[in-house]
C-alpha cells in the first residue's frame, strides 16, 4: 500500500512535528524545504499518497505547486491529496483561490496527531476521484476573515481579561484565534538544535519570563496565570517572522528563536516587548492585575560559536538575572 507521505515546508520544526505525527501510523515521510524539489520528488515516487505543504515556499510557492499537480498529464499526480497547512489568517487569505485550484483541504499551525491521523485515514490507497472536489480536513475550522494584528505595542493600553465573567465587548483571556498553536518544551527545544544545526549561521534565543509568576499564580490560581503568560506569548507571537518560533518555556516564560537577526535587533524587539506587555491592562473578576516582562538573550555569533542547547540555556539563565535584578529588565551579558 502507498503511505509515504510529501511534506513541504521550509520550517524545520513544522515538518519534525508533523513527521512526529504520521510516524504513529506507520507513514513514511519524505521532506522537501522548497516547492521545485517537491514537484520532482512528486512525480518520481510513486509511493506518495498524500502531500501537506506550506504556502510561502522557494522557487515554487504551494499555490503554484498545486496548480502544476492539477494540470500534470499524470493522472496520479492529477488526483495526489494536497493538503495546505498554516496559520488560520494565512489560509482565510487564500482558502477561495486553493479551492479552485483543486486542494483537497486545509490543516492549521499546531494540529494535533490524531488529527493529522484522521486526515490520512481518509485516503488510503488510492486517491480521491475528483482532484478538483476540495476535502476540508477534520481539523479544519471555518476559515476567519483576516483580522488586524493586536495592538499590544500601540500607544493605547490592550486590555487581557482573565475574568470569564467579564469578557463581555472585551474578549476573553486565551488563544488568539490566528495564532499557531506554541510548541512543547520538548519541540521547542528540538527546534532551536535544528535551527542552530549547521555551524556559522547567525541565530538568537530570547526568553521572555513574566516577573512575580509565582506570586501571580498563588493569588490568581495557577489555570488563568498560566492563560496569561500564554496570551503574552500569542501577541509576541503575532510580531514575529514566519521562520521563527515560538514555544513554552518553565512555568511563567516562553521562549522564541530566531535566524538573521543580531543581538543589536533582538535588543530592541525586545525593549519594544517589555514596553508594550508590561502597559498591557490584565483585569481579573473587576480587578487590575499588574505585571512586568524580564528578557534574556543569547545570540551567536556574538555569544560565540554556541550550539542549540548552549544558546538556549545562556538565554535562560539571563532572563533568571534580570528577574533577579528587579524584573522589567533585559539581560544580555
Amino acid at each position: 500500500m502507498k503511505n509515504n507521505v510529501l511534506l513541504v515546508h521550509e520550517s524545520n520544526v513544522i515538518r519534525a512535528v508533523l513527521a512526529h505525527h504520521l510516524a504513529a501510523g506507520q507513514y513514511k515521510v519524505v521532506e522537501a524545504l522548497e516547492g521545485e524539489f517537491a514537484w520532482h520528488t512528486a512525480m518520481l515516487n510513486h509511493d506518495i499518497c498524500l502531500i501537506i505543504s506550506g504556502l510561502d515556499l522557494y522557487r515554487l510557492d504551494g499555490l503554484s505547486l498545486l496548480d502544476r499537480l492539477r494540470h500534470s498529464s499524470l493522472e496520479r499526480l492529477k488526483k495526489l491529496p494536497f493538503y495546505f497547512i498554516g496559520s488560520e489568517s494565512r489560509i482565510a487569505a487564500i482558502a477561495d483561490q486553493a479551492k479552485k485550484a483543486g486542494v483537497t483541504g486545509f490543516l492549521f499551525n499546531g494540529v494535533s496527531k490524531d488529527e493529522v491521523l484522521a486526515v490520512m485515514a481518509q485516503h488510503t490507497g488510492d486517491a480521491p476521484s475528483s482532484a478538483h472536489t476540495p476535502m476540508p480536513a477534520p481539523a479544519a475550522r471555518p476559515a476567519p476573515a483576516p483580522a488586524p494584528a493586536p495592538a499590544i505595542f500601540a500607544e493605547e493600553k490592550p486590555t487581557l481579561v482573565a475574568d470569564r465573567t467579564a469578557t463581555r465587548g472585551k474578549g476573553k483571556l486565551g488563544k488568539t484565534p490566528h495564532s499557531a498553536a506554541l510548541l512543547s518544551p520538548t519541540l521547542f527545544a528540538d527546534g532551536v538544535r535544528r535551527m542552530c544545526s549547521h555551524p556559522g549561521t547567525q541565530n538568537a534565543v530570547l526568553v521572555f519570563a513574566l516577573d512575580g509568576y509565582t506570586a501571580i499564580a498563588a493569588s490568581l490560581g495557577a489555570p488563568v496565570a498560566g492563560k496569561i503568560i500564554e496570551r503574552l506569548a500569542h501577541l509576541v507571537q503575532e510580531k514575529i517572522g514566519v521562520s521563527d518560533i515560538v514555544g513554552h518555556d518553565r512555568p511563567g516564560a516562553f521562549a522564541v528563536v530566531t535566524q538573521n537577526s543580531n543581538m543589536e535587533a533582538c535588543i530592541a524587539f525586545a525593549r519594544r516587548v517589555v514596553k508594550g506587555l508590561s502597559a498591557a491592562s490584565i483585569v481579573y473578576h473587576g480587578k487590575p492585575v499588574v505585571i512586568s516582562i524580564s528578557v534574556g538573550i543569547a545570540s551567536r555569533p556574538e555569544d560565540g560559536a554556541l550550539d542549540g542547547d548552549a544558546l538556549l540555556s545562556l538565554a535562560r539563565s539571563r532572563v533568571i538575572e534580570a528577574g533577579k535584578a528587579g524584573g522589567g529588565r533585559i539581560c544580555t551579558r
